[in-house]
């Protein structure tokens, strides 16, 4: 009896670990203060080749990355986040249309200011998806909290 339940919970932890969700990007939330009441906000995505990221701006087709801030009476957002990293273009026939992406290291820029100085959070979840040349994972969603100060 002994043998079938060790059998039983090696058999377990087999299966959990191949079923762990692959997750080729690894993300850093910061602030960077660049003037009174204002600041950078930067989502940093470090993206392990052959992986790349859509850019925000794609349309017909993979998921875009999308940040989504939740609301603090305290934050103004300024614009939509700017994108800093090597762009890549290329047209995808199996979407037909050309897609824009970042390989390796792309950063999301956010522009915020305080409506009064104090020191506070800023939450919110980015979406995004990946892709290699041969496939594409189902989209992650990465809740972060920045801290304003």
């Amino acid at each position: 009896m002994k043998k079938i339940i060790l059998f039983f919970i090696l058999g377990c932890t087999v299966f959990s670990v191949s079923a762990q969700r692959l997750n080729p990007v690894k993300w850093t939330f910061e602030a960077v203060k660049k003037a009174d009441k204002q600041y950078d906000v930067i989502l940093t995505a470090n993206v392990e080749a052959p992986w790349h990221i859509y850019s925000q701006h794609v349309k017909n087709g993979p998921i875009p990355t999308e940040i989504q801030f939740k609301s603090n009476p305290l934050v103004q957002i300024k614009g939509e986040p700017k994108e800093l990293g090597k762009l890549e273009k290329m047209y995808d026939k199996n979407f037909d249309t050309e897609l824009m992406f970042f390989s390796g290291k792309v950063q999301f820029v956010q522009s915020i200011t305080l409506k009064v100085p104090s020191k506070t959070k800023l939450t919110g979840v980015v979406e995004y998806q990946v892709c290699n040349d041969e496939k594409c994972l189902p989209s992650m969603k990465v809740p972060f909290e920045v801290a304003i100060q």
